[in-house]
């Protein structure tokens, strides 16, 4: 985990949803609010300072009913990581399973077998990342996810990989995604923290509060399927579970 503190943050201006992201190509966005971020950056920074009150829930709240044009629009900014997170479940249930991954991966996969976890979690990730505006962050969420899930599989054997494991996997990968779209967005807020410490803390929280939410909402629709999933089914999931928790967002006061 890491903050921009060094960055302002998009600007108001800037589009809710970049063209290459969104995850529903055609429909009209609203125009974007010049002053979206403010109320969210100001709510934000006093949290991240840790003024008495202040819950890191009411600046989310600000995030997801302005900052991103609520919820008929802040799931769409994903697109690119639905995609990527449909391909990720089908590929490592097909890898289970004694496939290839090539469906998913479009390469041949299987030669990941018997090498180390970082070697193998790199290879998936470099396979899976779209190429646009998000092929970094998606790459390094991909990465990162397979690695926290899997630390005691020191050699990749997908063999081993339970429904479990895969789902887990899902839950990391969407939740790094968000995470850092939230801190990009927070920009400058990051700078009221009194100190390296503080800042950590508050990583840490944002981090487990959207951890736990999407636990809850895609982690039992994705085992519902028994890894029997289609990609797109598995993308569909994944956006109803950012749909949800934007809902439980924008009710936050």
């Amino acid at each position: 985990m890491g903050t921009s503190s060094s960055s302002t943050g998009p600007g108001g201006r800037s589009p809710l949803v970049p063209s290459w992201a969104d995850a529903d190509p055609g429909v009209p966005l609203p125009p974007p609010d010049g002053q979206r971020f403010r109320a969210f950056r100001t709510e934000f920074g006093r949290y991240v300072h840790g003024d008495g009150g202040v819950s890191l829930r009411s600046a989310l709240g600000h995030y997801a009913r302005t900052a991103t044009g609520g919820g008929a629009v802040g799931p769409r900014r994903f697109g690119s990581a639905y995609q990527a997170g449909g391909s990720l479940f089908g590929l490592l249930g097909d890898l289970a399973a004694g496939g290839n991954g090539a469906a998913f991966a479009g390469v041949d996969l299987s030669g990941l077998a018997g090498r180390p976890l970082a070697y193998a979690a790199q290879e998936i990730a470099r396979a899976l990342a779209p190429e646009n505006g998000d092929a970094d962050r998606v790459r390094v969420a991909i990465q990162e996810a397979v690695a926290e899930v899997l630390p005691d599989m020191e050699i990749f054997d997908p063999a081993a990989l339970t429904l479990d494991d895969v789902i887990a996997v899902m839950v990391e990968f969407l939740t790094r995604i968000l995470f850092q779209q939230v801190v990009e967005d927070a920009g400058s807020a990051w700078n009221k923290a009194p100190s390296d410490e503080r800042t950590a803390q508050a990583e840490g929280e944002l981090f487990d509060l959207i951890k736990i939410a999407l636990d809850r909402h895609l982690g039992p629709r994705l085992a519902a399927g028994g890894g029997r999933l289609p990609k797109a089914e598995v993308e569909r999931l994944q956006r109803a579970a950012i749909d949800d928790v934007w809902r439980d967002w924008e009710n936050f006061a």
